[in-house]
C-alpha cells in the first residue's frame, strides 16, 4: 500500500506541476497576443487621428481603430474641422509620427488595457494654400503632441481606442529656415 500511495502522489504532483506551467504559458501567450495588438492599434490608430488633423480629409478607416464615442467626442478632431485648426491655410504633404509607448498592460482575461504613450510629430512638410499666400505665414505651426494616458477596449475580438487623457504637452520646435550656401567663384 506504500508503494501505491507514492506512485499516486507522484503522479499527482507531477500532473499538478504540469497543469501550472501549461497555464503559466497560455497566460504569457495571450498577454503577448493582447500586447502586440494593442501596440498595433496604437501606432496605426494614432498615425492615422494625425493625418486627419493635419489634412482635414475625412478618413473612415478611424474607425477601425477607435471607438464610435471616442470619435465623436475627441476635440482635437473636432478642431480639425473647424474654422480655428491651425492646419486649416497649409496642404499637408507629409509628416513624421513618433510614438513611444512607455507603458502598457493587457491581462489575458480582461477586455480592457492601459497604455501610457509619448506623441510627437517633429516634421510637418506642405506649403501654404495659394489662395492663403499673403494672409498667413509660411511656416507651418508645429504639432502640439503631449504624453497621453490611453485606454483600449475589446469589443467582438478587436481592441479600439476608448479614451485619450493627455497629461502633459510637447510643444515641437519650429524649424528654422536654412540659408543655402552658394559655392564662390575661384579668382
Amino acid at each position: 500500500m506504500k508503494y501505491v500511495r507514492r506512485l499516486v502522489w507522484f503522479i499527482a504532483s507531477r500532473l499538478l506541476m504540469f497543469t501550472i506551467a501549461v497555464s503559466v504559458l497560455l497566460c504569457a501567450f495571450f498577454m503577448c497576443m493582447n500586447t502586440a495588438n494593442v501596440y498595433i492599434v496604437l501606432s496605426d490608430g494614432l498615425q492615422k487621428r494625425v493625418d486627419v488633423i493635419l489634412t482635414r480629409e475625412d478618413a473612415p478607416e478611424l474607425n477601425n481603430y477607435f471607438h464610435p464615442d471616442f470619435l465623436s467626442a475627441d476635440p482635437a478632431l473636432i478642431a480639425a474641422f473647424g474654422k480655428d485648426s491651425p492646419y486649416v491655410d497649409y496642404s499637408i504633404t507629409g509628416f513624421e509620427h513618433k510614438l513611444e509607448i512607455e507603458s502598457l498592460w493587457a491581462w489575458p482575461w480582461d477586455n480592457y488595457a492601459t497604455c501610457r504613450v509619448l506623441e510627437r510629430v517633429p516634421t510637418i512638410t506642405g506649403k501654404v494654400l495659394s489662395s492663403r499666400k499673403n494672409e498667413v505665414e509660411a511656416n507651418i505651426p508645429p504639432w502640439q503632441g503631449g504624453r497621453y494616458e490611453v485606454v483600449l477596449v475589446k469589443t467582438s475580438g478587436k481592441w479600439k481606442i476608448i479614451g485619450m487623457r493627455q497629461t502633459s504637452i510637447i510643444v515641437e520646435a519650429t524649424p528654422t529656415p536654412v540659408p543655402s550656401v552658394s559655392p564662390t567663384p575661384a579668382g
